[in-house]
Parts: C-alpha cells; structure tokens; sequence
C-alpha cells in the first residue's frame, strides 16, 4: 500500500472505530515528519498506524505513548533506547524507529477544522479523531541503503540475529494498548516519557521546516513542558517552547 498513514485516515474519517491498526509488509509511500519518506524492506520491519479517538487534552500524550511503546519493545530484547525530541527512538544516537501523531478537531466542518501534530483547546469540541503512526526497523539492515547508512539501526543490527517481526508487533500493540488505557483513566505519561529524551541537557539549534518562517534558535534544551514543547534557553536566558522542527545536537568544543 502506498501509506498506513493514509489508509488510517481515509478508514478514521470512515467511521474505523477507537482502536484500529493498520499494518503493512511494505509502502511505496510510506513518511515521516515533513512528509519524507520512510526507507522498509518488504516484510521486514513493523509498519504501521492506529487510530484513536481521545479526549482532546490526551491529544498532546498520543506521541508519546507511541514513542514509549517502542522503548518497551526494547527492553524487552535487553537494549537500552533513548528519545531524540520529538519522535526519533535511537539506540547509542542512531535511529530504531520514529513515530507520528495526527489528530482532527472541531465539530466536523472544514472550517472548524485544525489538523496539528498536538492540539489543544479550553474547551473540548463535539469530535477528536487521531491517527499514530509508527516506523520500527525490525530486520532491515541499514548498510543497504545509503540514506540511512551510518544513522539508522534495527532490532537485528543490535542483536545479531533474525527476530520475528510478529513478536515485535504484539509487543508493541500491547504496550500502546497499555500506554493509552492509562492515560484514559486519568494518567499521564509525560513523566515516563521525558525520562526518555536524550536532547534535555545538550545544545541543540532548531530549524523551522519552512525556510524564512522563523530563524534558527541555538540554545540549551532544559526541559519539556505539559504539552510536550521542547524549552530551550537561548544565549539572553531566554525560555523558548518548541512545538516543530528539526533539532540538531551541538558538540561544544572544550
């Protein structure tokens, strides 16, 4: 199929019930953020995409319990994972999987309509319909591929051996469906989450997606705030929160 994604929404926008997965062995038009392309090989790695129909507070949570889900498939193989904000799970800086949260608002007119990779609202509107979608390199061997040789990892890579996709998948739907029923009992995994993200700490400089919107921020990523927003600190003391872009790690040279 050309996307899960794209399935997701036209089955969600059909009426596809809380809950439903779509899973494909392979995409010719599978993305990521800013709609590049997601590199697979044909049955080999977990690709695919959930709808939900939260609360709209939840809304901003849905990429991260996506992004928690594959830790937990991780550790269940004994590796350890970090989160490079907003959705890359890397393994020792490279990259094992990436995750997409999208949602719709408003009461189903176009106009009313906001589409955002996190939402949020004072009021909660008659219709929320979101989609997750999840990228895991399961048995893909990134040496294959030159735009990804030398940044990219899969489960097979780090344990040296063949693992079976299906195992992978159960673990990862089990842990979402885990993840999802907490947070709809009135939890939050934020806490969870930023324990996870390995950009807090560092200098980073984040690029806007559209060229001239915005400038380039340098500064030091101290925190995360209850929506997700990356906070950096720019050289004046200045707390920015970050909602999109491309964050870039910064050596700084001793």
């Amino acid at each position: 199929m050309p996307s899960t994604m794209d399935l997701a929404w036209e089955m969600a926008r059909g009426g596809a019930p809380d809950g439903t997965v779509i899973i494909a062995d392979e995409q010719s038009a599978g993305r990521g953020r800013y709609k590049r392309s997601w590199i697979s090989e044909g049955a080999e790695d977990i690709l695919c995409s959930i709808v939900l129909k939260p609360r709209l507070s939840l809304v901003p949570e849905l990429l991260m319990i996506a992004a928690l889900a594959c830790v937990d498939v991780t550790e269940k193989y004994g590796l350890t994972s970090g989160l490079k904000w907003p959705n890359d799970v890397q393994i020792n800086g490279r990259k094992l999987a990436g995750v997409l949260a999208e949602s719709i608002t408003g009461t189903g007119s176009a106009n009313d309509t906001v589409i955002s990779s996190v939402s949020r609202s004072d009021y909660e509107p008659t219709g929320v319909i979101a989609v997750i979608g999840i990228g895991f390199n399961v048995n893909l061997n990134p040496v294959d591929h030159t735009e990804i040789r030398g940044i990219s990892t899969s489960l097979s890579v780090e344990l040296d051996r063949t693992v079976d996709r299906a195992e992978v998948f159960e673990t990862l739907i089990h842990s979402i469906d885990r993840h999802y029923s907490y947070i709809l009992s009135g939890g939050s995994v934020l806490p969870a989450w930023r324990e996870k993200l390995t950009t807090l700490g560092r200098e980073v400089t984040v690029a806007h997606s559209k060229s001239g919107s915005l400038p380039e921020l340098n500064g030091l990523a101290t925190d995360v705030d209850s929506i997700g927003r990356l906070i950096v600190r720019d050289q004046n003391q200045r707390d920015w929160p970050v909602s999109s872009g491309e964050v870039t790690i910064r050596e700084i040279k001793s």
